[in-house]
């Protein structure tokens, strides 16, 4: 559109959250050219995103009211709009506790509501029978209302699915467009919005927080809206099951209270308390309002806390003076239809509220129905979602679909690209993770952050620093090379590393059973051992069961080349213990990878893993890989999965969510696969090895880092690298320091830091000390990545995260066995092969049918089994679990709790009376946890035992002594 010049519609309809867009598909039913002007780059920006995403039953708004109305004929419009517009939608039902007397009032008071709202089935339960369907809530629940009728909704994937349903019915979408003043004039209104003029017949305003301003621009009947932050808490996926019902407490003046529910995608959710501020922007979050309502929802869940939580957020509410929402045409302003103060229950009321201001307008401006309006937008099955068979289907017709981007949500490729060519441009990578799921999972793009820019880049044909991660001016990278989009458009990009032709034979595999398109495509094939994943461990594991006699074996692995994160680690510092050479990450895949070669390993890669299925006589491996699924059979299998690093939203740190936030992992694929800049001037927090050696690589590139800061009151990495990657680029290390808030709306702009008391790990207040800065890389642990092993029924060790194993490294299923990082993390990539080594030789036993090879883990019975303990000083030992015909030294790996000086290491056998041997013992000048300490035990003196203790104490006064293996380095 030219600058100055005017466009005109019969409607404008201002603002693109749920509001807004609902209202645009109603209005397409009729006759009218229509205009939706948004201030944000994408839909939903607003209150719409950040909620509850509750469907109220419609119990709690006062009769008479125009919340009342409006709750209870949208929720009975929910499941209509729902199956035209393909979007999931579930009636989970909703209790409202109470706990006293008052309580009950409170709930008598409620179902009187319900009744004259024309709610159905709501009644109230005794606490035994609330405990009976929630087996989770509070004992000290007296008794419960429940409303059938309640349910759960994607507010997101609904607006989406409204506005491109009208978008697909006509309906014109513009972003960027913030509307600054309207005006009557000729009759209709104009709109001046981002140095254009709109004229219009008439304007719905659903402008959100903003209503109040644009309304008083045209109306004399003048209202003010006051934001209210409400705080959140998202959980895993892993706690979705804790709750069914939507959990409320009995209501209090400002609101519902802290909820606890379960959310449509399998989260669950806490939130939201209420305080209300000036800024209609500001969404950071506070860490007494995250305490706040950890605190409050104890009442309904008792184990409520921070663990588990994979993101905080705040939503702002438009709260108006009333207290109902401002519904219809302003009765001075002819043409202007208001949909304000749509705060709770707004989302659930939007259909009807859409509905009814549809008419009204229509009725205004005396037009017909659009006879050519389609209500129904084509569903479009998630590849999560799909079956086998479905997949088949889907890979066939696009091979995209078989290449996984994001694997905690299983989101593909084909799905990426579709959503990047809808109907409604895409123009932040949030609106990719909001429309498709990718980057929503638990490490919350740490992993798939980098090729969804690339593929942006490749598809959009912009470059990576011009890429905002949410709004305008929130740039994903600070630099790019100049030459970036030219490599990715040509089809290798700057993370292949290989030629097309190399990649092509890469692919060739047996039993490839493909047909036209359409067709099924499917890899079906069998093996003596399948191991998943080819990092390190996954590499010497393949390779160890071949030479250990298995005749077939496979490796498969998502990336296209093997190494894992060893390609990008293009330091020194690998192999000293087992090439005896020092080498760099990717010389060292480059070594492990040859000797999977020479010995004829049958290597997949660009290969999603998704479950194991049980055969009876083996394992059903299944995964996807561009252009087909694979179903390969196995006699063993190994998880090599490695482990995924701890994201910002697992650590509970308060303030904004500005672009800038890395992990040292995703830092690191930016800069040495990429070659991508993320910024100027850096903070690291954590001192784990990855972010000490990010804070040198990114000294080395320009980047300014101010300092790394870590919780502890002692470095999470090795004591050589803390010299060569700080102590050498005079970077500052701030023990019992960490970050508390975040600032910046859209680029980080600075962190505040605080002095932590070191026995109880909490920031002391009044040590805040703010630090700019445009870069924030988080370094703060590992953590197993066992989604696959899930899938088999594998036990996980709550302590460690990873496979509770036997001294075979074989787990609690027969025939699967578990190493490297997967298992537990490990702070050299030489042990972690070392470990894939024995995982791979146990494999292949198993495969031949020798049945030592067979699983000796707790909670197998009639196994008979020595019990593995940590004890005094000692976090955890793996193996958890040793069998008592162990014929060879069986290696201990274990960790400390702390800085233990003078270590001294013992392991002792322990009778039921607490007595028993000393096994073996080792010490030391200090020992840390950032270390992993290993020990050997003689299999004869494990015969008579049942159960043995690892501990470390100090008991050395500053004398050196031999190390045990794995002591000081």
């Amino acid at each position: 559109m030219q600058e100055g010049k005017a466009c005109s519609f019969d409607v404008v309809v201002v603002g693109a959250g749920i509001a807004g867009c609902t209202a645009a598909r109603e209005l397409a039913r009729y006759d009218l050219s229509i205009c939706v002007l948004e201030a944000g780059n994408d839909i939903a920006c607003g209150a719409t995103r950040a909620n509850s995403a509750i469907v109220h039953a419609g119990f709690d708004p006062a009769p008479g009211t125009l919340k009342a109305r409006f709750n209870a004929e949208g929720s009975k419009a929910y499941p209509r709009w729902c199956d035209e517009l393909g979007v999931q939608f579930r009636r989970n039902g909703s209790m409202v506790l109470a706990f006293d007397d008052e309580g009950r009032s409170k709930l008598d008071e409620l179902a009187r509501r319900a009744q004259a709202n024309g709610v159905e089935g709501v009644h109230i339960v005794p606490g035994d029978c609330a405990r009976e369907m929630e087996p989770n809530v509070s004992p000290e629940v007296a008794c419960a209302l429940v409303a059938p009728t309640g349910g759960i909704v994607d507010p997101y994937g609904f607006a989406f699915a409204a506005a491109e349903n009208a978008c697909g019915n006509g309906v014109r979408f513009l972003f960027n467009h913030r509307a600054e003043r309207i005006v009557r004039a000729d009759g209709g209104f104009r709109v001046e919005a981002s140095g254009e003029r709109f004229f219009a017949r008439a304007v719905v305003n659903a402008a959100g927080l903003f209503a109040d301003e644009l309304n008083n621009m045209v109306s004399g009947e003048r209202f003010s809206i006051t934001p209210r932050r409400g705080e959140y808490y998202l959980y895993d996926t892993e706690y979705a099951i804790t709750f069914e019902h939507t959990m409320f407490q009995v209501p209090g003046p400002l609101g519902k209270g802290v909820l606890v529910t379960p959310t449509i995608h399998g989260n669950m959710l806490i939130g939201p308390n209420s305080v209300s501020q000036t800024s209609k922007t500001d969404l950071s979050t506070t860490q007494e309002g995250l305490a706040d309502i950890v605190e409050r929802a104890r009442r309904t869940w008792p184990a409520a806390s921070p663990r588990g939580a994979i993101t905080n957020f705040a939503g702002l509410r438009a709260a108006g003076e009333s207290g109902d929402f401002v519904i219809g045409e302003a009765a001075d302003a002819p043409g202007f239809f208001n949909i304000a103060c749509f705060e709770s229950p707004g989302l659930t009321s939007a259909p009807a509220v859409a509905t009814f201001i549809a008419s009204q307008v229509a009725a205004r401006l005396g037009v017909d129905g659009n006879p050519s309006f389609n209500p129904r937008r084509a569903p479009q099955l998630p590849f999560t979602a799909m079956t086998d068979e479905q997949r088949e289907r889907a890979i066939a017709s696009n091979p995209a679909f078989g290449h996984v981007v994001c694997r905690c949500c299983e989101v593909t490729e084909a799905e990426v690209v579709r959503a990047l060519h809808g109907p409604l441009p895409v123009l932040s990578l949030d609106a990719i993770k909001w429309r498709t799921g990718a980057t929503m999972g638990r490490c919350h793009g740490g992993f798939c952050s980098p090729e969804l820019v690339e593929i942006m880049s490749r598809e959009l044909g912009c470059a990576p620093d011009a890429i905002n991660k949410r709004l305008a001016g929130s740039r994903m990278i600070a630099s790019a090379r100049a030459d970036y989009v030219e490599l990715v458009c040509a089809g290798g990009g700057p993370t292949k590393g290989e030629a097309p032709e190399e990649a092509d034979a890469r692919h060739a595999a047996p039993d490839v059973q493909r047909s036209e398109l359409g067709a099924p495509a499917r890899i079906e094939d069998s093996f003596d051992v399948v191991v998943i994943g080819g990092g390190a461990a996954g590499m010497a594991a393949a390779a160890s069961a071949r030479r250990a006699g298995a005749a077939r074996v496979a490796m498969v692995d998502r990336e296209e080349r093997p190494g894992g994160v060893l390609k990008q680690c293009v330091h020194n510092g690998f192999g000293l213990h087992r090439m005896k050479a020092e080498l760099t990450g990717p010389e060292y895949a480059a070594m492990e990878e040859q000797a999977v070669i020479d010995v004829g390993v049958t290597c997949e890669y660009g290969v999603s893993v998704l479950r194991i299925d049980d055969e009876g006589a083996g394992k059903l491996v299944v995964g996807t890989r561009f252009g087909a699924e694979l179903f390969l059979h196995a006699k063993a299998v190994v998880l090599a999965t490695g482990s995924r690093e701890r994201g910002l939203g697992a650590l509970g740190i308060a303030g904004a969510r500005p672009s800038g936030v890395y992990t040292a992992g995703c830092a690191q694929n930016f800069m040495n696969l990429q070659g991508l800049v993320p910024g100027s001037t850096a903070v690291v927090l954590g001192s784990g090895d990855i972010g000490l050696i990010m804070a040198r690589r990114m000294s080395l590139s320009g980047i300014r880092v101010l300092g790394v800061y870590e919780i502890m009151p002692f470095s999470s990495g090795l004591r050589r690298n803390i010299v060569q990657c700080l102590d050498d680029f005079g970077i500052p290390l701030h023990l019992s320091r960490t970050v508390v808030r975040l600032e910046g709306e859209t680029r980080l702009q600075a962190v505040v830091v605080a002095d932590v008391d070191p026995a109880t790990r909490r920031p002391i207040e009044g040590t805040e000390e703010r630090i700019p800065c445009d870069t924030l890389v988080l370094s703060c642990g590992l953590i197993p990545e066992n989604e696959v092993a899930k899938t088999a029924g594998v036990t996980l060790s709550p302590i460690t995260g990873g496979a509770v194993v036997d001294e075979r490294l074989a787990t609690s299923v027969p025939g699967i066995f578990a190493c490297g990082n997967a298992l537990h993390v490990h702070d050299l990539a030489d042990f972690a092969s070392e470990e894939g080594e024995r995982a791979g030789a146990s494999a292949a036993a198993f495969a031949r049918g020798d049945t030592s090879a067979a699983t000796r883990t707790k909670g197998v019975p009639g196994e008979p089994s020595i019990e593995v303990v940590a004890g005094k000083g000692v976090r955890y030992v793996v193996p958890q679990v040793i069998s008592r015909d162990a014929e060879e030294p069986v290696t201990l790996s274990f960790r400390v709790s702390d800085v233990i000086e003078g270590v001294r290491f013992e392991v002792r056998s322990c009778d039921d009376a607490g007595a028993g041997e000393v096994l073996a013992r080792a010490r030391d000048m200090v020992a840390v946890p950032a270390e992993m300490r290993r020990m050997k035990v003689d299999a004869e003196s494990l015969a008579e035992c049942s159960r043995i203790v690892v501990s470390a104490v100090s008991g050395l006064a500053g004398r050196q002594v031999p190390a045990a293996e794995g002591g000081a380095r």
